[in-house]
């Protein structure tokens, strides 16, 4: 009886190590701090991105996240990326993606579940911020995305020529995000289609990637859906990046177009033209630095435009719940920056960054009013004519 159960414990303990060794748990963390130096001039704070103040904040670029793949079979894989922000109710935890990978063969991958869209150069590990040199990617071109993922399908095929591989991405879905800022009106996005060519090497990437999707707004908060709407969107963007004789550079363009329902306007959940909720709407920035040993400095030029770029629509002009969506933005900035490699599992980052808005009634910019007391109608309602923003952050991976 004793060795029957010393051989079912033995036994255990062996079906237990396999199945520890065929999960693996891939880690990282961003502890960062920002401010700015602008407010209006009867002294109403502005809100930059998320959080961004003239208050010291460490809520905008502080991070933790965990990556587990878990092999289920030989050919079959599950990987999960779960993301606690603490810009999101104190570091509540959200599973950023999730699904099921099967090798269909040496070059075809399908995936399915909660997947990251190929939009981007860096969309795979966009939470990642040790796998680039900025403290944020741009958001300029980064704002430009309606949902964070999907749930859909995914198929990637890669090819190698030489030491350069060639992969295609094509995948569908849906999904529905809060608005950011306006808590009574959610984003839909429904029959989401999108392709991504991708080119790479060990010295540059270039990418290519559309997706068109079907979208709408549902208003719970004003009573009488004012904010509902229907249309529809497509996003492009042209992508490059290089790491040649220590000069490294990344380069994004993205454009996306909108279109309003117009033949339910008016009627059921479309009450409002969506092209009039958000805009029709240009980014891209250009990313130059050199490396010298463990310091990378690096520059960028960065810019967003929209047709139209309008103030809020608010049902009170002293509820932010009311509002809805900002229909666009048009601003320049200048960033420069300085990577230092504190290890080879954790980088030092120092960003000084210079913001200017292009003077047109209602443009925040990618600002958001703190205060709708006093609704901003020009740029000459800002104390300065340029915003300067002061980054530091420390990226871990492990």
């Amino acid at each position: 009886m004793k060795k029957a159960f010393i051989y079912t414990a033995l036994i255990g303990s062996s079906i237990l190590a396999q199945q520890v060794n065929a999960i693996e748990f891939d880690g990282f963390l961003t502890a960062g701090l920002a401010v700015h130096n602008q407010s209006q001039v009867d002294g109403s704070k502005l809100i930059y991105l998320d959080e961004i103040t003239d208050d010291v904040t460490f809520l905008q670029d502080s991070k933790f996240g965990l990556q587990i793949t878990a092999d289920v079979v030989e050919d079959m894989q599950v990987v999960a990326q779960i993301l606690a922000s603490a810009e999101d109710e104190n570091y509540s935890m959200d599973i950023e993606w999730a699904y099921l990978d099967y090798a269909a063969g040496e070059s075809i991958n399908i995936r399915a579940g909660r997947i990251k869209q190929p939009v981007f150069l860096i969309s795979d590990y966009l939470e990642v911020g040790y796998a680039y040199p900025w403290i944020r990617p741009p958001a300029e071109a980064y704002s430009n995305m309606p949902v964070d993922s999907i749930i859909g399908m995914q198929l990637l095929y890669q090819v190698d020529f030489g030491n350069t591989t060639f992969g295609v991405q094509p995948y569908f879905g849906s999904n529905s995000e809060d608005v950011p800022g306006v808590s009574s009106v959610e984003f839909f996005a429904d029959n989401y289609v999108g392709l991504a060519l991708r080119l790479e090497n060990r010295s540059f990437t270039f990418q290519v990637s559309s997706f068109q999707t079907d979208v709408s707004t549902i208003d719970s908060g004003s009573g009488t859906g004012a904010l509902n709407s229907e249309g529809s969107a497509i996003l492009s963007v042209v992508s490059l990046s290089w790491d040649i004789a220590n000069f490294v550079g990344y380069t994004e363009y993205t454009s996306r177009d909108i279109k309003a329902d117009q033949g339910t306007l008016g009627q059921g959940f479309n009450q409002t033209p969506f092209d009039s909720l958000f805009s029709d709407q240009d980014g891209g920035y250009v990313t130059l630095g050199y490396r010298m040993g463990k310091y990378l400095p690096h520059l960028t030029f960065a810019t967003i435009d929209s047709d139209p770029a309008g103030a809020y629509t608010c049902g009170s002009p002293t509820d932010a719940s009311s509002c809805g969506p900002r229909q666009g933005a048009r601003q320049d900035s200048i960033t420069l920056g300085l990577r230092y490699e504190l290890n080879e599992s954790a980088a030092l980052k120092i960003e000084y960054q210079q913001i200017e808005l292009e003077d047109n009634v209602g443009n925040y910019g990618l600002f958001q009013p703190f205060s709708l007391n006093d609704p901003l109608n020009s740029s000459t309602s800002l104390i300065e004519d340029k915003t300067s923003l002061i980054s530091v952050a420390i990226d871990v991976i492990f």
